[in-house]
């Protein structure tokens, strides 16, 4: 048997977390169609979170198209495949990232964690469970759109962040997304947040739709996180591949972050044990 296997077989023997020990949070951010900016919105997000003295860690799962170690410049050495193939434990593939961030890289392509064999879903499982203790949040990066394998993601998460833009296809996808999430868990505590707006009018006018929408249909409100606005720094931080809070912690959208960041931090969800919770919803079966 090799180290590694040793190393994994002690660790699945011994070293399990209890479940009363997940009491992160665990917020799955999603939108209805891409373009919306959701990784700028995870990564700025984190970045604040840990600004304020929270402690990160960032879960990139978006298997078709992973980028958010590219948006930040880093270049990890390994993913999380070789930690499914059990070739690494996932402590060592973690990433240091701003602030103090840490973010599990994703591949491309690689196997979706709805289609996980069981031992690739208990190395994951435990890997979580081991470094859980040691953070306050984990965010989820899920793919775009409402494929299965991102509503089982957002299914078992505490809560949501749904990103979207004043765009009409925008808005029309994001109420598919709610509806799909409604559907499923009519308590799922859902978050809205407005990125890209040209300003407060823009902003208000998207919400109001979506509220508007959300409640004649589904009778329901959703939560309002708020918006992002425009802000030519968040392009020039995406060109230089750096947190738009390293290069230009003063710029409106680094405000806007920070604001949100803070306002998430009053509103502590009802459900306890996040990380508990996220993978006893995970491994239940298809939504």
């Amino acid at each position: 048997m090799t180290d590694q296997a040793n190393r994994l077989r002690a660790l699945a023997q011994n070293q399990a977390a209890e479940p009363g020990l997940f009491a992160s949070r665990v917020m799955a951010i999603a939108s209805g169609k891409g373009g919306v900016g959701k990784t700028n919105v995870v990564a700025g997000l984190a970045m604040a979170l840990a600004r304020q003295g929270q402690r990160v860690v960032v879960l990139d799962a978006d298997f078709g198209l992973a980028n958010l170690d590219i948006l930040l410049g880093l270049s990890p050495g390994f993913t999380l495949e070789h930690v499914l193939r059990g070739e690494k434990l996932i402590e060592e593939i973690l990433v240091d990232g701003p602030f103090g961030i840490q973010i599990i890289p994703a591949s491309s392509g690689i196997q979706e964690l709805t289609r996980l064999d069981a031992a690739g879903e208990l190395r994951l499982v435990q890997g979580l469970q081991r470094i859980s203790a040691g953070y306050d949040w984990l965010l989820i990066d899920t793919a775009a759109g409402i494929h299965d394998s991102v509503v089982k993601l957002l299914m078992a998460a505490q809560e949501v962040l749904l990103v979207t833009t004043p765009e009409p296809t925008a808005l029309v996808d994001a109420y598919a997304m709610v509806k799909v999430v409604h559907l499923r868990d009519p308590r799922k505590p859902l978050w809205l947040l407005v990125n890209n707006a040209q300003g407060p009018e823009e902003a208000e006018e998207t919400l109001d739709q979506l509220q508007a929408a959300t409640r004649r249909f589904l009778g329901r409100e959703l939560n309002v996180l708020g918006m992002l606005p425009a802000d030519p720094s968040m392009l020039q931080a995406v060109r230089q591949q750096r947190g738009v809070l390293e290069l230009y912690p003063e710029a409106p959208v680094s405000r806007a972050l920070a604001a949100a960041a803070r306002y998430l931090q009053e509103k502590i969800p009802l459900q306890k044990d996040g990380f508990a919770a996220f993978w006893n919803g995970l491994t239940a079966g298809e939504p």
